[in-house]
């Protein structure tokens, strides 16, 4: 079977399907078939096979329905709904329970991290965006998998290859590099279980908290907007400014949040999901937190310098860059061209409707900042 020629810009990446990537892992027998649709609206797997694949923005429009233009606010409005009653059922406990026991109240400023209630609070609000957009994305398309990817689901193998060079170089620069320019700076707290405890949560939900983000700044918006418009550039900025909104930095600060945001963005168009975004925000938010124990005030937002803005856009950028260039030669696009896919995998469709994978073608602090 030929494909038609795709297009290699932003402005217009709605065309001929392409196969699933070259690096994605089989898919469990039977997983990727059981997906909702709204009532008198199901579709049979040979509809499904037969419509195109479609870039990431756009997932929407590879699910067959009637009518597209009302299910982006129902999307919307279900997220909302749902991370506003989690937070109450979770987060309005936890206060009780801190005016009960004052050992588990947390703090006036709700950012120490060395009180637990602070970092679960600060967290695990942001976490809970994760299954509000996953419910609200099945509610209002029928399919929750097309917020993971075009491929319907998380692509576990991408984000381990590319994670094992990124890892290390956040590593390397947020803990390494800080801890020894902050050297004066570090107070080893004592290690009581109040503290152990708070550094724990904070391991454990950073990654989370960052994965929120992503479905709420990124997936969320880019959907909803790419099944409007063709333009996956209007979903990429319009988010930009309440991205930016929602971090406390002056103005230097707020350079680097707006190119971060404006980046995943691309990085989600690029290779048709959030596995690399999600993995760049984790690794700067997790090396940050691992160590902000040891540094008073390290994580609180505020004055940013020059110095810090380059520490922190480029690692940023030339990570990036470097996943950018790799992904389209493992894969086989071109330099602008997206990964495009059907919301669901090779196994959840028709086999005959399915070309074959392409083959890969050859004051003012210092500090990082999370985001």
């Amino acid at each position: 079977m030929q494909h038609e020629p795709l297009p290699r810009t932003l402005l217009d990446s709605v065309g001929a399907p392409i196969a699933e990537p070259a690096d994605a892992e089989p898919a469990d027998e039977g997983h990727g078939s059981a997906t909702a649709t709204v009532p008198g609206e199901a579709v049979s797997v040979d509809a499904a096979a037969s419509s195109p694949a479609q870039p990431y923005h756009r997932s929407a429009h590879a699910i067959p329905h009637r009518h597209y233009w009302w299910r982006p606010l129902v999307t919307i409005a279900v997220a909302g709904i749902v991370w506003i009653a989690m937070n109450l059922h979770v987060m309005v406990p936890l206060m009780i329970i801190g005016e009960v026991w004052p050992a588990l109240a947390t703090s006036p400023s709700l950012t120490d991290p060395l009180n637990p209630a602070d970092q679960f609070l600060g967290l695990g609000m942001l976490a809970l965006l994760v299954p509000a957009v996953l419910v609200g994305t099945l509610v209002g398309y029928g399919r929750a998998g097309i917020a993971l990817s075009v491929l319907g689901r998380f692509r576990w193998g991408l984000m381990g290859r590319a994670a094992l060079v990124v890892v290390p170089v956040y590593v390397l620069l947020n803990m390494g590099a800080n801890l020894i320019l902050e050297r004066e700076a570090v107070v080893v707290p004592p290690l009581e279980a109040g503290v152990v405890l708070a550094w724990l949560v904070a391991l454990v939900l950073a990654p989370l908290q960052s994965a929120g983000e992503e479905f709420a700044f990124r997936a969320l918006p880019m959907q909803a907007l790419g099944t409007w418009l063709r333009w996956p550039i209007v979903g990429i900025l319009v988010p930009v400014p309440l991205f930016m909104v929602g971090h406390g930095y002056n103005w230097v600060g707020q350079i680097d949040i707006a190119a971060f945001a404006i980046v995943m963005g691309l990085l989600a168009w690029k290779t048709g999901g959030l596995e690399i975004p999600i993995l760049l925000h984790a690794a700067n938010n997790w090396t940050l937190f691992a160590i902000s124990p040891l540094i008073p005030g390290f994580t609180e937002q505020g004055e940013v310098g020059l110095l810090g803005l380059a520490l922190a856009m480029v690692p940023m950028l030339l990570l990036s860059a470097g996943i950018w260039w790799w992904y389209s030669r493992r894969v086989g696009l071109g330099m602008w061209e997206p990964q495009r896919g059907r919301g669901q995998t090779l196994s959840s469709v028709s086999s005959s409707a399915l070309a074959p994978a392409p083959a890969p073608s050859a004051d003012s602090t210092s500090r990082p900042l999370s985001v």
